[in-house]
């Protein structure tokens, strides 16, 4: 960790064991020779019969703490451990297991470089009982409705770490009533306040050997993690249940590969984007210069809030005009039937004048940390009802109260047909009026104080070359009946209505009882409709309010019923159209093939016969078909009767043929170890000279 980039941080790692000596000095060193200075370790014994105790002697001047006493079992003694300990980031690793070499360094990082990011996984890997490196997985993506859907095998435990902040949200500390299922039950939790978000690169190895629970109780495990989703099914929050329940079972179930394979499209909408280790090195160096590219000048690391493309809405509607409809208490004032016909960005409570009016919105928007959440049901059911209205939102909804980390807007809102999740920068004054209105609406959008300002921006990506506002009365008073919460240096932002009595509003439900809202910020809604009043008349595009009053006297007044009965603008100039960034994919899982054949191959071993069809089949199976297929020609042949010596000579060469495969497994795991090390040695001394060419140029610019 250099100095310049972030003060390092403490990692606090817990090691429970019961008659672990076998594997435990193994596990005790993997830890102790991770190349962080900022380690809390602590190994915690249930008073082992074996020779643990003094395995642990061996270690205990380089221990942050030990503890040898009876527990009342795995769950408690973590809790214990964790208790001795104060680091930032945490995690556990059982007696059995391994760190890789390098794993501290590379998880210290990346929290230090994503300090939005509160909890982390790797790639699954394993290791037979000699320590042999038998499998590394590809890395996939996790979410809370993956693992609600089925999807939840597994996520490897050895290889997660999170924030102690999250830690002491969701409870601190593991369920000591659960027997096996304690980590399930931890991701849980954790899922209902943050996402996962998975590192390519491999950081913890399972070890598996004869005797171990996760063999032996395999069937008890299963049946305990369905438990605790049964029981996050059971207390699902309505918002996020209106959003995702179309997608989830009424019964806890788990996915086969195949079921995996099919239902990945759907299961992938709240997948974050996968972290590669190249990511961490961009994203320090990005700390180090103050900017959003890199000092190299290569592209910045990506947002790790999955963004959609907006370059397809570029002058969708060059030349036209269109309306944007504010909910100030003025529409009350307002004849709302001259708007049929119109192209209508609306937002927010919009869905509350529905009643009154024959026509509906062409485009929504809601962007409000507060609000979005709160009426997140009743926008799903908008949309649902409305599948022709095109909604945008943030991809990462910024709680500006407190420091609540971001959270993707999908937990809220489901994906679906025209609906956009965009990338969002904060408004500041470097470069005016850019900076609090975006040049590339396409790519970004600025954060507003006001959704008004966020519509202005589609609008003009749109092409409109005329935009008249109604209901924007820019005025707000706070009624007594109303709660205030949290509070800046300046005023108080954090606002909850008690009563149906909204005067800012042309609905007085509209933050009406329960509902939660932030205090107005006047200003800084003037000065960036200053500014975007800028900005749009350099692209040749004119706005006129036309709102009843109100106090909004950024842009040239007008009535609604002139403004609309004169001829229509002609067309701006287009700008030059900019290839736009492709919406971050979700990475998509290989096959399991290799898996499939070998457990095939160990089916046959137990008494198959066909030795020469299977293989001929080994030598050209492409695809997990074929596997099926050989199943079903070993079975038929099977059918004929055909054993005795046949099928000693068949069992003989499957078994070969298991070998082999293990063997390649084995070659394969340890050539891509190789390479990993190899990349991270290439990452690293690439990240080393341009943080110094980084900080010359820095020292240079200083007066």
């Amino acid at each position: 960790m250099h100095p310049s980039v972030a003060p390092p941080l403490t990692i606090s790692i817990v090691t429970p064991n019961f008659n672990g000596a076998d594997y435990l000095q193994d596990c005790i060193i993997s830890v102790l020779k991770q190349d962080v200075k900022e380690l809390e370790y602590v190994v915690v014994d249930g008073a082992s019969s074996d020779s643990s105790e003094a395995i642990i002697n061996q270690f205990s001047q380089r221990l942050h703490a030990t503890i040898i006493e009876p527990d009342n079992g795995h769950a408690n003694a973590i809790n214990k451990g964790f208790e001795k300990t104060s680091g930032e980031i945490m995690g556990w690793l059982n007696s059995d297991d391994v760190l890789f070499d390098g794993t501290l360094s590379i998880v210290q990082r990346l929290f230090a470089a994503y300090p939005e990011v509160e909890w982390i996984t790797g790639r699954a890997s394993s290791m037979n009982a000699t320590g042999d490196v038998t499998n590394i997985m590809p890395a996939r993506p996790w979410s809370r409705l993956r693992m609600l859907a089925g999807d939840h095998a597994y996520i490897q435990q050895e290889s997660t770490f999170w924030r102690r902040s999250l830690w002491e949200r969701t409870g601190a500390g593991l369920d000591e009533s659960l027997r096996l299922a304690v980590d399930i039950e931890l991701w849980m939790r954790f899922f209902r306040e943050a996402e996962l978000h998975t590192l390519d690169r491999y950081l913890g190895c399972f070890r598996v050997r004869p005797g171990q629970r996760s063999v032996t109780q395999a069937k008890a495990y299963r049946a305990e993690t369905l438990q605790v989703i049964q029981r996050e099914l059971d207390h699902l929050e309505p918002d996020y249940r209106a959003a995702y329940g179309r997608l989830l079972p009424k019964r806890p179930t788990e996915l086969s590969e195949i079921e995996r394979e099919l239902r990945n499209a759907e299961l992938s909408v709240c997948d974050p984007p996968i972290l590669k280790p190249r990511d961490v090195n961009r994203r320090m160096l990005q700390m180090v210069a103050h900017s959003v590219q890199s000092s190299s000048g290569g592209p910045a690391s990506p947002d790790l809030f999955r963004t959609c493309d907006l370059a397809h809405f570029k002058d969708k509607h060059a030349g036209e005009r269109c309306v944007i409809l504010g909910n100030g208490p003025s529409l009350n004032q307002t004849d709302l039937s001259l708007l049929e016909g119109e192209t209508v960005f609306a937002s927010n409570g919009a869905f509350l004048l529905f009643d009154r009016v024959s026509w509906r919105p062409s485009y929504y928007a809601c962007v409000d940390s507060r609000v979005l959440p709160d009426r997140a049901p009743n926008i799903m059911a908008m949309l649902e009802a409305e599948p022709s209205m095109t909604a945008f939102f943030p991809a990462r909804l910024v709680d500006h109260i407190g420091n609540a980390p971001p959270q993707p807007a999908r937990l809220h809102i489901a994906d679906g047909p025209n609906r956009y999740f965009v990338s969002e920068r904060a408004p500041d004054s470097s470069n005016l009026p850019w900076s609090m209105f975006s040049p590339q609406p396409a790519t970004y959008l600025v954060q507003p104080p006001t959704v008004t300002i966020t519509l202005l921006q589609l609008a003009e990506l749109m092409g409109f070359s005329e935009i008249i506002l109604v209901g924007c009365d820019t005025s707000y008073r706070i009624e007594d009946s109303v709660e205030v919460g949290a509070k800046d240096a300046r005023r108080a932002i954090a606002l909850t209505s008690t009563r149906n009595d909204d005067p800012n509003h042309f609905d007085p439900r509209y933050f009406g009882e329960g509902r939660r809202w932030h205090m107005p910020d006047l200003k800084a809604m003037i000065d960036q409709y200053q500014q975007a009043r800028i900005a749009l008349e350099t692209k040749g595009v004119r706005v006129f309010n036309a709102t009843v009053g109100g106090e909004l006297e950024v842009f040239e007044r007008i009535d609604l019923a002139e403004a609309l009965a004169r001829p229509r603008m002609s067309a701006r100039t287009p700008n030059a159209g900019q290839v736009q960034p492709a919406a971050v994919q979700p990475a998509r899982q290989p096959s399991a093939l290799l898996k499939t054949v070998r457990n095939n191959l160990t089916a046959l071993a137990a008494g198959a016969a066909g030795v020469f069809t299977a293989a001929a089949l080994m030598a050209t199976m492409p695809t997990l078909t074929a596997a099926v297929a050989m199943a079903s020609g070993f079975i038929a042949l099977a059918a004929l009767g055909l054993a005795g010596a046949v099928a000693i000579k068949t069992r003989r060469i499957v078994l070969s043929l298991i070998k082999r495969i293990e063997a390649f497994e084995r070659d394969t795991a340890r050539q891509e170890i190789e390479l990993v090390e190899l990349n991270t040695r290439l990452d690293e001394a690439e990240f080393d000279k341009l943080l110094a060419a980084a900080e010359s140029r820095r020292n240079r610019s200083k007066p």
